[in-house]
């Protein structure tokens, strides 16, 4: 992944709903810029649906086959899958692909980490970057 382009991420939304007590449901929009790619991660025990609203990506999870997720479908991470695959597979050199992504997580984790420990890099990644 490395000189390669990285994600962005934007919040969009962050709700407590009254029947997961303790659990958050935050929403994101991840834009991966043209021939970007994301190192091999998790998101801290939380489960994420994605739903792609522009172009591809390439995803791999766990010891799975990579898949191509294309606008309009879907994927998911079970808690404690590990990303290991993430790249904007678009058919042109200069398009960018965005999806949605819907964690639920647990609430202790975005008040002693913020945002940012939705997703943590594995350490050999993170030493390359």
């Amino acid at each position: 992944m490395e000189r390669r382009p990285r994600e962005k991420f934007k919040l969009l939304s962050h709700h407590h709903p009254p029947n997961i007590p303790g659990k958050s449901v935050i929403t994101l929009l991840v834009t991966l810029p043209p021939n970007a790619a994301t190192p091999p991660h998790t998101h801290s025990g939380a489960a994420v649906l994605a739903l792609m609203v522009r172009g591809a990506s390439l995803n791999q999870m766990n010891c799975d086959e990579p898949i191509v997720v294309r606008e309009g479908e879907m994927f998911y991470e079970a808690p404690g899958c590990h990303h290991v695959r993430s790249e904007n597979v678009c058919e042109t050199a200069t398009e960018e692909a965005s999806f949605y992504a819907v964690f639920i997580v647990d609430d202790e984790v975005v008040e002693k980490y913020g945002y940012q420990g939705l997703v943590v890099m594995d350490a050999e990644a993170e030493e390359k970057d």
